[in-house]
């Protein structure tokens, strides 16, 4: 079992499980389209202006859903798990440097994941049960995923360093992460547009077709 897995197994519930088990069956098939049910279980991330779509404010929270989104149509999912992997860590970094770098002006200036977690624990602001949890996806989804030699179980080209089931575990990870620091940006008084979605159970069952001949 690896580290992905073991966190998967000690952070979600029941649920929560079965909806990373479903998307791992639509996102490794291309007759589905996973497209339709990422954007469900995720915040609205854009707003309209004019004929033009834009990423929400901040954009270091709300920019790396769009990649998480876009990507889940591709039909290409098993050979992109290492880019949705920085992605899905720079959803949850972006949540945590806007409790000491409110917005996007921060760029360039802010602390290391590690660090964040560090100062923010120390300022009361994460419990020791949320910091731990962060800490884990730290070791096990963020420097595996930003640095080569943190994580290499194959020198196989053809094989990718991260499963696609590590990967559906990773984005339910984000979730039930994020949703807690949601909440805690919004009682340290930082205001975000768009909440995660409440659970639906329909999550479960939903198969949005793509193609139902893939290669015609």
């Amino acid at each position: 079992m690896t580290d992905i897995e073991r966190l998967a197994l000690d952070l979600l519930d029941e649920r929560e499980l079965q909806l990373a088990d479903h998307l791992h069956v639509l996102l490794g098939d291309d007759k589905w389209d996973a497209g339709p049910l990422i954007e469900e279980i995720l915040p609205i991330y854009w707003e309209r202006i004019g004929d033009r779509l834009r990423n929400c404010y901040p954009g270091n929270i709300y920019r790396p859903l769009n990649y998480i989104h876009v990507w889940s149509s591709t039909g290409d999912f098993a050979n992109s798990t290492r880019a949705y992997m920085d992605v899905i860590s720079n959803h949850i970094e972006g949540c945590l440097q806007n409790f000491l770098y409110p917005g996007d002006e921060h760029r360039g200036t802010s602390k290391a994941f590690g660090p964040l977690i560090a100062e923010l624990k120390n300022q009361g602001i994460l419990s020791a049960d949320l910091a731990g949890s962060l800490w884990k996806f730290n070791e096990a989804v963020n420097v595996p995923s930003k640095h080569f030699g943190a994580y290499a179980p194959t020198r196989w080209l053809d094989e990718r360093t991260f499963s696609a089931i590590e990967t559906v575990y990773a984005i339910v990870i984000m979730r039930k992460l994020s949703i807690q620091l949601f909440a805690l940006l919004k009682a340290n008084g930082i205001s975000l547009p768009h909440e995660w979605p409440d659970f639906k159970d329909e999550w479960l069952s939903s198969f949005p077709e793509y193609n139902v001949n893939p290669g015609d």
